[in-house]
């Protein structure tokens, strides 16, 4: 962490650390692009990025590692881009491409908030989930 304070660019970054959930939706709110690019280790390649849904909510273009099961959610809703998340460059290029297209970067963001008001969100997750436990219990 301490390599990266010293670049000189990192004087464009504000670090907010752990924030509470009004914070973080008010941080969204102003926020272009939300960015999760997390190494491909299994407890992240194996499980949803929460981060991914809550832009999606925020109505703005994701930049996710490019992880199975993230890619799957990306290009079915098309929301936001892929990348590996250990190629600065990948990063770096992506970014660029939302702040340079901002009818597409603001079409992804609608797109994910649709998604999540018709598809992934609780009132609709409860259902699968219920009848999920029903044929666990059974048998």
């Amino acid at each position: 962490h301490d390599e990266v304070r010293a670049l000189p660019s990192w004087e464009k970054v504000t670090e907010y650390g752990f924030v509470g959930r009004e914070k973080r939706n008010e941080l969204l709110a102003r926020s272009k692009i939300g960015l999760s690019t997390l190494m491909p280790i299994p407890n992240y390649k194996l499980a949803y990025s929460v981060k991914m849904f809550e832009y999606m909510a925020a109505g703005i273009p994701s930049i996710i590692s490019d992880f199975p099961m993230w890619r799957e959610i990306i290009e079915e809703t098309n929301c936001g881009i892929c990348v590996n998340p250990e190629d600065p460059k990948a990063i770096s290029k992506a970014i660029n491409y939302l702040l340079e297209n901002d009818d597409i970067a603001k079409q992804m963001g609608e797109n994910g908030r649709r998604a999540v008001e018709e598809k992934y969100n609780w009132a609709t997750q409860e259902k699968k989930l219920i009848h999920l436990y029903q044929q666990i219990l059974s048998k």
